[in-house]
């Protein structure tokens, strides 16, 4: 074989260039230091992704850095990529540094995108006091999905008070306890959480965070009051439970399904007459936005319950007519797209932006999971990338200097980052529209066996009547019990928005004993 000599002033060439490549990124690695020091943050990430690049002893300290840089900076969404890239280094000194950012990474970013990273790669003893409570409500909502329920509970109970994330686990624990079928727990839980919801408020009052915060807090209390409620449901509580109920606002967007809930509470108690004026409400022009299939098959089966089968019937051929189409629409979008979920994000923003009282029945159906609190963040995420991607241009000071080095990668991790929110977008409105595209099927169910049983009824009555002639209407509808705080008003065929829910019927029962 033939070999190839190198002549020995390339060799010290090549080495001379290897030693000035190190003794330059030691300086570039020094200044990154320094700039951190003083302040200089997004300078301080520059010269440290230098010194990476000229030298791969700096990388994981360099990520490290550039990840701490970069949220103080203000670009979170930039800095996720290198908190990443660092968890993955395995090196336990520049982990440690870059997970002191886990906080506010989480507030800004998501759960979501680093949840999967910080559970494969780090443990509690990682984290210091502060951040621990965060990565103990990420162990413990990724064990609450997988169905762990009690095992949740033990990484949930080392959130510390004190953490911005507390309200959001007294939620989640909440949640654990009712599926374990622990009542007092699960309502001791929810009503703590409604009680430190405005907790969650951090930022300063008059910002744009301040005002999406204080929307997320409002949000966070009406949804542990329904969880109380449902407990309360749950427990057969009915009474506590409605009480519970009426503690969610009106103007609460989580309102609008509690009402059909409150709905069901009326009906378990044999209040048919309260049940359907509960019902009746979503008829008026204020709640034309809500999409709910259901509210129509407890309306049926309301109607049957009071042997009211000619309304019952009225209201499953309403049913049939308005649902059928937005149905095979459904149905027919997921089919065709199913393999883009870009597609379904780019939906789920058009039917965001589109009027809440829309005409179209297909961004009606998706009202009921786009409007929050998931899915507006995400949207309102994406907006934030292509203002740090504006404040990266203006720190590196445009021309050249944008075009290169640390900001044309950041160009690069922006652009990853809005895929990776694309997609769990997409993947949110997908799974949103074939679960309620499930509901609505199973509703179509429902209603063809009230419809059977309301003609058996029918069949039976008339066998019952040409025996007996007498009717002794003894069985069906409980008259509703009047609170203290409530009031008894005729209805003048006008619905007004403070008395939206509080609708009562006067139907008499058509039972027969």
């Amino acid at each position: 074989m033939k070999r190839i000599l190198i002549p020995i002033w390339s060799s010290l060439f090549l080495a001379s260039v290897a030693l000035g490549a190190e003794a330059s990124a030691s300086k570039e690695w020094k200044d990154a230091q320094s700039y951190f020091q003083t302040g200089q943050y997004f300078r301080a990430a520059r010269f440290a992704f230098a010194a990476s690049q000229k030298d791969s002893k700096y990388n994981a300290d360099a990520d490290a850095l550039i990840t701490v840089s970069l949220v103080r900076a203000g670009l979170p969404n930039a800095a996720s990529y290198f908190f990443i890239r660092t968890l993955q280094s395995g090196n336990r000194s520049a982990i440690r540094r870059a997970l002191t950012q886990t906080q506010e990474l989480l507030s800004s970013v998501g759960v979501d995108v680093l949840r999967s990273f910080m559970i494969k790669h780090t443990s509690l003893d990682d984290y210091d006091a502060y951040n621990r409570s965060a990565f103990s409500y990420a162990l413990g909502k990724a064990t609450l999905l997988e169905g762990k329920e009690q095992q949740a509970l033990n990484h949930l109970s080392a959130v510390s008070s004190n953490s911005p994330v507390y309200a959001y686990t007294l939620q989640l624990r909440g949640a654990a306890h009712a599926i374990l079928g622990r009542n007092e727990d699960a309502i001791r839980e929810y009503r703590t959480c409604a009680d430190k919801a405005s907790n969650i408020v951090t930022a300063p009052s008059g910002t744009a965070r301040y005002r999406v915060q204080q929307n997320e807090a409002e949000d966070l209390e009406s949804r542990c009051h329904a969880g109380e409620s449902r407990v309360l449901y749950q427990a057969d509580r009915f009474e506590e439970a409605d009480r519970a109920f009426d503690q969610i606002p009106k103007n609460s967007f989580v309102w609008p399904d509690i009402l059909f809930e409150q709905a069901w509470n009326s009906f378990a108690r044999r209040e048919y007459n309260r049940s359907l004026g509960k019902l009746v409400s979503y008829k008026s022009p204020a709640l034309a936005f809500v999409f709910n299939s259901e509210v129509d098959v407890l309306r049926a089966q309301s109607f049957l319950a009071l042997c009211l089968y000619s309304d019952a019937n009225e209201v499953i051929n309403e049913f049939n007519g308005k649902y059928s189409r937005v149905g095979e629409e459904v149905k027919r979008y997921v089919e065709t797209h199913a393999n883009n979920l870009n597609d379904f994000y780019d939906i789920g923003k058009e039917a965001l932006k589109a009027p809440l009282h829309t005409k179209n029945q297909f961004y009606r159906i998706m009202n009921r999971f786009i409007r929050g609190p998931y899915f507006p963040k995400l949207v309102m995420a994406e907006r934030a990338l292509f203002t740090e991607l504006q404040s990266i241009r203006n720190l590196a000071g445009g021309g050249a200097d944008a075009r290169r080095g640390l900001p044309a990668f950041l160009d690069q991790v922006l652009g990853w980052r809005n895929k990776s929110l694309k997609s769990l977008g997409g993947a949110f409105v997908k799974n949103s529209l074939i679960d309620y595209h499930s509901i609505l099927i199973s509703d179509f169910e429902k209603m063809a066996f009230i419809k059977l049983e309301m003609l058996s009824r029918a069949k039976d009555k008339l066998i019952s009547q040409g025996r007996n002639k007498s009717e002794d209407r003894t069985r069906g509808n409980v008259e509703p019990s009047r609170r203290d705080d409530q009031y008894y008003w005729s209805f003048n065929g006008e619905f007004w928005n403070d008395e939206l829910g509080d609708y009562v019927f006067g139907l008499e029962s058509q039972c027969s004993s």
